[in-house]
């Protein structure tokens, strides 16, 4: 009874860390699970006048992880507003720890590079609204997020 009281403990204590939970046998399949906050951006309103406008709007993408993964990717569709206005991803900027700076989303952006276990990715933004006049409203879009596999040896 008393070595199984202490397996139980040891067990306890080492399930936090994701390399042994993978260690502790094969009824632990890998797993990686991602959520964003807030669940609607809202960009603010741009000033006609200014070339690059730094959105209020921040999401915190929360990555939880008992394995290696590879990066982390974010793209982003056009921007439609009900009358018709298009905001093409080209003008829509992101910045996060990874990409040292804002990055046009005119193609998939890095947000994240290969890690193991759970971390949190806070993300800006910024839009390019230089000799272009975008109406005032709401836009639709969708923003993706794909989490690669490791890197094979």
């Amino acid at each position: 009874m008393k070595r199984l009281i202490v397996i139980l403990i040891l067990a306890a204590a080492l399930y936090g860390s994701p390399k042994v939970v993978h260690a502790l046998g094969p009824d632990v399949p890998p797993y990686v699970s991602i959520s964003v906050t807030p669940k609607i951006l809202n960009l603010g309103t741009l000033p006609f006048a200014s070339d690059f406008y730094e959105s209020p709007g921040t999401l915190v993408l929360e990555v939880k992880s008992n394995c290696m993964h590879g990066h982390i990717t974010a793209s982003i569709t056009e921007l439609v507003h009900t009358s018709g206005c298009r905001i093409p991803p080209d003008r829509i900027y992101i910045s996060t720890p990874a990409t040292n700076g804002f990055v046009s989303m005119a193609k998939p952006v890095v947000i994240s590079d290969p890690t193991e276990g759970s971390h949190n990715i806070k993300m800006d933004f910024q839009v390019c609204n230089k000799f272009q006049i975008f109406h005032a409203g709401r836009y639709s879009g969708t923003l993706t997020f794909m989490v690669m596999p490791p890197a094979q040896p």
